[in-house]
């Protein structure tokens, strides 16, 4: 993972900008986000994908989410997944004997328009855990990864449990 930790950090380093609201709501707006996924498997052949968004328009913001997308994959490399090469998932729908989730940070889809702006959050899945994709709002919140992370351990095991009977 050090390579992407090095080219995330240099990212970060060189984004500079002077607007507040994270993202922008202005749909005039050019999108000068700047994507970014690892691909994680364990030793059963699970895959997990992480992806993050860094929207470019306010540094300080993007340094936390940079940081909540650190902190997600340390604690799955904590439950014993790691980069790997093979980790991609090629079709999402197809059955196959090991379980597939996604974590998508800094989602607009996840997040919320309020009165200062428009907010992030995370959408989670994991296949066959028996229940749809799930959005937690508020990626700036205090608890936020720590609710991700429950809520991944929580399908994670189910379709665990479904997948490797």
């Amino acid at each position: 993972m050090s390579n992407h930790v090095c080219i995330l950090a240099i990212a970060i380093a060189a984004i500079a900008s002077t607007a507040a609201a994270q993202p922008s709501d202005d749909a005039n707006a050019p999108d000068r986000s700047i994507p970014a996924y690892i691909y994680l498997m364990n030793d059963r052949g699970d895959k997990v994908l992480v992806s993050t968004q860094f929207w470019r328009n306010d540094p300080k913001y993007d340094d936390r989410a940079f940081h909540r997308f650190l902190d997600v994959v340390a604690s799955l490399e904590k439950r014993g997944f790691r980069k790997d090469p093979k980790a991609t998932i090629e079709s999402w729908d197809k059955p196959e004997p090991y379980v597939r989730c996604y974590v998508y940070l800094e989602d607009r889809q996840a997040g919320r328009r309020t009165r200062k702006g428009v907010t992030t959050g995370t959408r989670l899945w994991c296949s066959e855990n028996g229940a749809s994709e799930l959005e937690l709002d508020r990626s700036d919140a205090p608890r936020h990864v720590d609710n991700v992370l429950k809520r991944f351990d929580q399908y994670f095991d189910r379709a665990s449990k479904n997948v490797h009977h």
